[in-house]
């Protein structure tokens, strides 16, 4: 008996919860089961391409006559579908015809659970020592257990190799540059690519040091060159290249996406940095050589529902506030005992 299709899957999806709605992105999260285990389902409006579409043809919501897989990698399934009862194959979907993406994760974590559900965010200050003392040991568990075998896979050709852009397998100037799955590959206002590195010594901007502007200046200009290549119709001052801190997997890659693309919190301050900036604060460190980001302090956001937030920050927090009031009770006793 062959085994189900990732397009059997997602029709055999049942719906618990809705996890997270975002009007601006106009997408729903949705938290199920597939064969009795947990999946989610991201389901997005596709941008559209004004040039070519008529928007007073806006369809409405409705079942999806039509599914599509784009690629599959691990856990994680892409799809273009349409709402529209017209759209029924593969082929008219690739063309123009889908009206919807749909990323489909399987089975999924409570990790992944947190990340996808609407929740607060809090500022937190992260010195060297707690990243040292704290962050470091988080970031080596998230690396573990297979956690990254999905980057492994697309840097080794098993996964996503159509989809390639740019594969350069030198273990230490290498990288793949490919479309993001975010991007319906169509609309250039939109664009966003990725650039995963050969390197595995780096996890993080954490990592960087100033021996490495050379080759993050030379990674720099071969991702834009990479990317003007494919797409004739960008130019280099067209592209905005930045790094996440806190990442999303901590396997070093770099964003290369279009200036006109809103990213919402992804490319907010507290998350994205520039890398061009990144590369000039490196320049300008003191120290020598094995000066980096590891002995700066980082300010970012963080979700409450996150792993690092609960095992991390959260009880940082609580120990400076006790502090805080214990230091202040001890001022008052003191005044007055003084007095």
């Amino acid at each position: 008996m062959s085994s189900p299709t990732p397009e059997d899957l997602l029709r055999q999806f049942k719906f618990s919860f809705l996890i997270n709605q975002d009007t601006r992105t106009k997408s729903v999260n949705l938290l199920g089961t597939i064969a009795s285990a947990p999946a989610i389902l991201i389901a997005e409006k596709t941008a559209f391409d004004i040039s070519a579409f008529n928007l007073s043809h806006f369809p409405a919501p409705a079942l999806l006559p039509a599914v599509a897989l784009v690629e599959k990698n691990d856990i994680y399934h892409w799809f273009l579908a349409s709402t529209v009862s017209g759209v029924r194959t593969a082929d008219a979907l690739a063309q123009g015809g889908a009206d919807v993406k749909i990323t489909m994760i399987w089975p999924a974590t409570e990790a992944h659970v947190r990340k996808y559900s609407k929740q607060n965010v809090r500022m937190v200050e992260e010195t060297a020592e707690v990243y040292r003392r704290c962050v470091w040991p988080y970031v080596q568990a998230k690396r573990e257990g297979g956690r990254l075998g999905w980057v492994y896979n697309i840097l080794e050709g098993k996964a996503e190799a159509e989809s390639v852009i740019v594969r350069d397998d030198d273990p230490v100037e290498g990288f793949i540059l490919l479309p993001d799955l975010k991007w319906d590959r169509k609309t250039m206002a939109s664009l966003y690519t990725m650039a995963l590195v050969q390197r595995r010594d780096i996890t993080s901007l954490r990592d960087l040091k100033k021996r490495d502007v050379p080759w993050l200046k030379r990674l720099q200009a071969n991702i834009i060159k990479g990317v003007c290549a494919k797409y004739p119709s960008v130019e280099p001052d067209q592209l905005k290249l930045y790094i996440h801190y806190q990442p999303s997997y901590y396997h070093f890659h770099i964003h290369a996406v279009s200036v006109t693309h809103d990213g919402g919190m992804g490319q907010a301050a507290g998350r994205a940095l520039l890398l061009g900036n990144v590369i000039s604060q490196l320049e300008w460190m003191g120290g020598g050589e094995e000066a980096g980001f590891a002995d700066v302090t980082l300010t970012y956001f963080v979700g409450e529902e996150s792993e690092l937030w609960q095992g991390v920050f959260e009880g940082l927090r609580e120990k400076r506030n006790c502090e805080e009031a214990a230091a202040v009770e001890d001022g008052v006793v003191g005044d007055g005992m003084a007095a």
